[in-house]
């Protein structure tokens, strides 16, 4: 219960962590694309600004340039004529007489109406004073259009004969910035989920190691207890029975020999597990025979009253003989210590081929219902099998072999360890 809770912790450590850096990487977008949203809409703010002021000084300007004299009167058929006088933007022409300026000239366009008096206040100002004015007014449906007023002069006298005013539509220009920021809203949005999605995912492949080493982790702590609980409790129990015995001594002491030994190897598979997953103990391929190895480990692991029969061939391999050893002496350790019936004296049979080394025994076999994958090699787990062969089958891993183990044909169990 307490292995599974350190799990649950870790897994919600890491979903917590992962969540975190795509919240961070989701911030940061939004901050990032809102700032070049709002930027870019001021930019074109002052471009649509721009736009609609050059388009009234053009229109003003042409207005102003077809404007003519001809014995004292103003002519104003030109401007009928234009097509920038006649265009989308208003014109506005006021002529000056003795005490005012008049209308003369309206050619409206399509904006709404706009009450004279908001008309003729610029251009009388602009009458009176010269220069030019340009501000911001309201039609008769009170939305906001933007008025340019130039003086024209008498061809002759060169005296301010009257104004004309230009009036512009910002309308289409505001529809097409609606629309633009509509258009940054939206592709915005898309982009940050697209970015969200892509970031969680990146988090995940990013604390996939963190929690594959927390994994392995929580592993070897659990396989450290499981593996050192049993030889420890031995120890304990028979020593306080050897307190209580002096007789029992000898006895006990040969027990507590037999639980350290098993003990040493213990910490000995241990030490050897941790260094292999933590990478300090790397694979170093060389070529090998394979069979002296096997019956060397076969000899020193071996020994009476138990019995071993050697089938071998010549075999050559390239892999790590240190490893491929240990590996070795697990499985053979492991075929006399549970492949015999009660105290029985085991006798093992180690078969060497190529790429294939088979130990077998004539104990009970494999336990009923265990299951086929590598989930039999997690000490930890239920239906596992010793920490030795695990190492074992890290072994075959690192080589690209594979461990199995199958009931053998007569009874008794089959360890096929495969090296490619």
């Amino acid at each position: 219960m307490k292995r599974s809770t350190r799990q649950l912790q870790t897994a919600e450590r890491l979903a917590g962590l992962r969540l975190r850096l795509t919240a961070l990487l989701l911030a940061l977008n939004i901050l990032g694309l809102a700032g070049m949203g709002a930027v870019a809409l001021v930019v074109d703010e002052r471009q649509r600004a721009e736009a609609v002021t050059a388009d009234l000084h053009r229109t003003a300007s042409t207005a102003v340039a077809l404007l003519y004299y001809d014995s004292g009167a103003l002519l104003l058929d030109k401007l009928y004529d234009n097509a920038v006088a006649q265009g989308s933007t208003a014109v506005y022409v006021y002529e000056a007489n003795r005490t005012d300026v008049s209308l003369v000239f309206a050619h409206p366009a399509r904006l709404a109406v706009i009450p004279p008096p908001t008309l003729l206040g610029p251009a009388r100002t602009v009458h009176a004073a010269g220069g030019e004015v340009s501000e911001a007014i309201r039609d008769e449906r009170q939305e906001i259009v933007h008025l340019l007023a130039v003086p024209f002069r008498h061809a002759d006298t060169g005296v301010i004969a009257g104004t004309v005013v230009a009036v512009a539509d910002p309308g289409p220009g505001e529809a097409a910035h609606r629309r633009l920021a509509v258009a940054l809203i939206v592709g915005g949005t898309a982009f940050t989920a697209m970015t969200c999605l892509g970031g969680y995912l990146l988090a995940r492949r990013g604390t996939q190691p963190i929690a594959d080493a927390l994994t392995q982790q929580e592993r070897f702590v659990a396989d450290a207890a499981h593996e050192l609980r049993t030889p420890l409790t031995v120890i304990r129990a028979v020593s306080e029975g050897a307190l209580a015995d002096p007789k029992a001594q000898p006895d006990a002491l040969r027990r507590v020999i037999k639980a350290t030994d098993r003990l040493t190897d213990a910490v000995a598979a241990l030490l050897t597990r941790a260094r292999l997953v933590a990478g300090l103990r790397h694979l170093e391929r060389q070529r090998f025979r394979l069979d002296q190895l096997a019956e060397e480990v076969l000899t020193e692991t071996v020994q009476p009253p138990h019995t071993a029969t050697l089938h071998t061939e010549p075999t050559v391999t390239l892999g790590d003989p240190t490893l491929v050893r240990i590996a070795l002496r697990n499985l053979i350790h492991n075929a006399v210590q549970h492949g015999r019936d009660a105290e029985a004296p085991a006798a093992i049979t180690l078969t060497v081929a190529p790429g294939l080394v088979v130990v077998r025994d004539d104990g009970p076999g494999p336990a009923p219902g265990l299951p086929a994958d590598g989930e039999r090699f997690r000490p930890g787990s239920p239906t596992g099998t010793g920490l030795g062969l695990a190492i074992a089958r890290w072994v075959a891993d690192l080589h690209g072999g594979a461990l199995r183990l199958t009931p053998a044909e007569g009874g008794g169990t089959e360890a096929t360890l495969t090296l490619p």
